[in-house]
């Protein structure tokens, strides 16, 4: 993350500690995501549930903001009773350029499999669109990194 962005995040979360000052930061997810995945994240940064968002020590803000842009969870399975199915939703497919899955919002940025606003039956549709859109990103990278880099050549008269 460039440092033009986390500042931009710190902004949002001091934003919303203004804004929420009384709330518990567990109570609403922010910046649109789905709230287990908040709460998850709230609780990899160290803070307590019991929280609210004018008592959060900077100390903690700024874990929040390295979960936020940086968090790394370790998936060791999937449980017998449908715990895995987190949240339907995802990335808005007209913000996903289908033929490369290339973001239309964030150039070089790609998408694939369920981080897609696709729901289906778990199975074969929603593997066959994991398969198929994880291709299509694999294949529109490597076209883009293996393009011959043109540069212009002049010969000294």
């Amino acid at each position: 993350m460039g440092a033009e962005q986390a500042k931009s995040l710190g902004t949002q979360l001091r934003s919303l500690r203004a804004e929420r000052g009384k709330q518990l930061l567990t109570s609403h997810a922010a910046f649109g995501l789905p709230r287990r995945l908040w709460q998850r994240l709230v609780e990899a940064a160290g803070i307590r549930p019991d929280t609210i968002w004018s008592q959060l020590p900077k100390a903690q803000e700024e874990t929040l903001a390295a979960e936020l842009t940086a968090g790394v969870f370790l998936v060791t399975g999937k449980s017998l009773n449908k715990e895995e199915f987190v949240t339907c939703g995802g990335v808005d497919r007209r913000e996903i350029d289908f033929r490369t899955m290339q973001s239309r919002v964030v150039p070089g940025l790609y998408f694939g499999g369920e981080v897609i606003d696709l729901d289906g039956v778990t199975g074969g549709f929603n593997l066959q669109a994991a398969w198929t859109t994880g291709y299509l990103a694999g294949e529109a990278l490597a076209k883009h990194y293996t393009q011959p880099r043109v540069t212009e050549y002049r010969p000294r008269d």
